[in-house]
This record gives structure tokens, sequence and C-alpha cells, in this order.
């Protein structure tokens, strides 16, 4: 292989997403008119997604794809097994590369991800990297420099099957961190995976009301009404790092505006501790979503099936079906008798909503049998390090 230039789009997600990422791309591209454009991804491991790289489809994905947790544009692969070849091999293909991706003065940054199988550290790994792209960038009359903090061309370097990938990062920094949320609770969901909660319980906000009885911080109803929408990601002053690089200058530098505005989706949103609902409020209303949010402030058991459909009804939706989702508490002591005696509450709740579909991620071994009956899905889906499972039940 030696030093090579390649030319792909990379969606990463978490584990066991990649299904999600590519069904929510292809929503998200037959939209925006980009379908034709948009080839059968090649899967690496169980959270990648390979496509050819296509600008138009970048600048989609790096705006409004809410279930990955980063985009990167491959563009060199070596598979150096030591330090020099693997300088000689990038900086190689940084000197044949024509692609118009960087200009004079600019200045790089570069991280390493999992790169333990490589025979040097990363730091050794990083500097290696970085001295190649610069040194190969002045024999094409571009002086670049080191530029760690506010760097405008974000590099990341990864390791997989004996190959190194040098990539730039499109939104910079991980793609969970929309900017709307000033504040979580205690292990608080990602934003991506509830974007992935979303997609994996099929939620149709077109024909359906979303209702999380245990909301918290409010992260999965402001992705559901932003994901209804089709809303970008960034909440300014935020935006995507690549939007000053010459692909993406001319494709990002009008506003974006939400896909499917014409989409009113129904979301209620209810949660018991005062302090954590108004977090919630500032949440959806920093979101722009207050408008499709309501936010409750009590014990979901105190709330009967009739008065959350009233209020479905009063926003002009359906209480025939519908879609409870929630991230219920784990709690510290995952034997708490008063936890699991809170998920057989859950569970009696939730089967009152006949013809609804209730889906939990979970990261209590106590909740399946707690909260009774069997699930439709049961897949594996972490929470950052918090090892866990979305479940799926039909009421």
């Amino acid at each position: 292989m030696s030093g090579t230039v390649v030319d792909n789009l990379r969606l990463l997600g978490s584990a066991g997403t990649n299904a999600v990422m590519a069904g929510e791309l292809s929503r998200l591209a037959r939209r925006a008119s980009l379908a034709a454009r948009l080839a059968e991804p090649k899967k690496e491991g169980l959270g990648a997604l390979v496509y050819p790289f296509d600008a138009d489809l970048a600048a989609l994905a790096v705006r409004y794809h809410r279930t990955s947790s980063r985009v990167l544009w491959d563009l060199f692969q070596s598979d150096a097994a030591r330090l020099e070849p693997l300088y000689a091999d990038v900086r190689s293909a940084m000197e044949s590369d024509s692609r118009r991706w960087l200009e004079a003065g600019m200045g790089i940054s570069v991280d390493a991800y999992a790169v333990s199988d490589f025979a040097a550290g990363e730091r050794q790994i990083v500097g290696t990297v970085k001295n190649a792209v610069i040194d190969g960038a002045v024999t094409r009359g571009c002086a670049l420099h080191v530029e760690p903090q506010t760097p405008d061309v974000h590099l990341g370097v990864r390791l997989r099957d004996g190959v190194v990938t040098v990539s730039i990062d499109l939104a910079g920094r991980p793609m969970n961190q929309r900017g709307y949320r000033v504040g979580g609770g205690e292990a608080p969901l990602r934003e991506d995976v509830a974007a992935v909660l979303l997609m994996l319980a099929r939620h149709d906000a077109r024909h359906e009301p979303l209702f999380d009885p245990m909301a918290g911080s409010g992260t999965i109803v402001i992705e559901a009404a932003c994901m209804a929408q089709g809303r970008p990601l960034w909440i300014p002053p935020r935006r995507p790092a690549c939007a000053t690089l010459p692909p993406f200058r001319d494709r990002l530098a009008v506003p974006a505006a939400p896909l499917f505005a014409d989409t009113t989706p129904v979301v209620i949103a209810n949660e018991v501790d005062p302090a954590a609902q108004a977090l919630c409020t500032r949440n959806v209303k920093r979101a722009g979503v207050a408008a499709f949010v309501e936010r409750l402030n009590g014990d979901f058991r105190s709330m009967s099936r009739d008065s959350i459909i009233a209020r479905v009804t009063a926003r002009g939706g359906s209480g025939e079906r519908g879609l409870l989702l929630s991230n219920p508490p784990y709690g510290h002591h995952l034997a708490d008798p008063h936890l699991v005696q809170l998920y057989r509450d859950l569970g009696d709740y939730c089967r009152t909503f006949r013809g609804w579909r209730a889906g939990f991620l979970v990261a209590n071994p106590e909740f399946e049998q707690a909260f009774g009956g069997r699930p439709r899905i049961r897949k594996p889906l972490s929470n950052g390090p918090l090892r866990g499972y979305f479940l799926l039940y039909d009421l």
C-alpha cells in the first residue's frame, strides 16, 4: 500500500449503530435531493460507515446527521508499522494530493485514536504525522503551522487492521456537543445516543406523539423534536470546523434551515425533580424547540393515560398510538429496592398505554424482570462508558 491518497466520507458512531446511521443519512439525502449520489456504504466494525467522498453529502452529514459521533474525510492511508516509513508514506501522499482542502497559512492540529497496537506511542505518532503533513505541504508551496487550540484543520489518525488512516474531522469536535445543553444530571444521556434510540424505536413524528415520563435534562425530547423537523445540529455560535475550508465555504455559508419544517411534532417531557425540570426547560428553549415540547413537573405515576392523551389531542395529535421513550435512572446500588419498585411501577404505567410502544435505554440488570413482559427488541447499546441495552416493548 505504502502512502495512498484516499477519498472517503466516514461516519463514526457507538457500537451497533451502523444500520441506524445509514438509515438516517439515507433519509436526509432523499430530502436534500442527494439520494442518487449516496452509494451503499462499507461497514467497518460495529460503528463505522465508509462512503465515497462527496462534498455535498459531507456538508449534509456534518450539519444534520444526529446519530453519528464523528464525520470524517479520509485523506491518506499507510500500512507502515514504524514511524519512519509512516512519515515517508504520509509525506509522499501529501505531496501527490491535488485536492484543494487547505491553504497557505492555515493552522493544523493532530490527534490519534485507537493506535495502541502501533509500535510507537500516541504522541510519537501525532508528531510524525504532523511533521509529514507540514513538510509535504511545503513542497507544494503551502506553508502550514501547528495550532493546537484553534486550528483551521483538525486531523485525526486511526489504526485498524494494520492500516493507518489520516482524516479531517469535519466537525472539529464530537458531534454530540450540539451546544444546546447548558447542564446535565448524573450520567447524562449523550445526544447522539438519544438520536439512536429514536431511530431504533422507529419514531414517526408525523403520526405519533412522544412522551418521556422521566425526561431529566431533556435530551431525548429535544432530539425527538429536532429529528422530526430535520433541524441542524449546531446551536450558534457553534458551527462545523470545516466551514472555513475551501471545499465547504460556499456550501456552509448560508445558515442551515430545517429539512422537514412541515412536520409539527407532538412531544411531552415530564420530570419529577424541579431542578432537573427547570434545566430541561432551559435546554429545550436553547435548542429552539419550545413550541413543540410540553414540559411537565411531577411523578409520572400521578399522571393518568387519559391526561396525557388529552395533552396530545390538544396539540393536534392522536393518542391511538405513540411512543414512550426514556432513559430510567440506574442507581448507584443495582439492587436498590426503591429503584426496583420504580421499574415495576413504570411497567404497570406503560401498559395502560394500549397500542403504544415503550423504549428504554437501561443499565441495570434488574430492570427487565421488574418491568415485566418480553421486549420485541433487546439490543446492546452503551451511553459512554455505561454498558447497557435498548429495550422496545409493544404495549
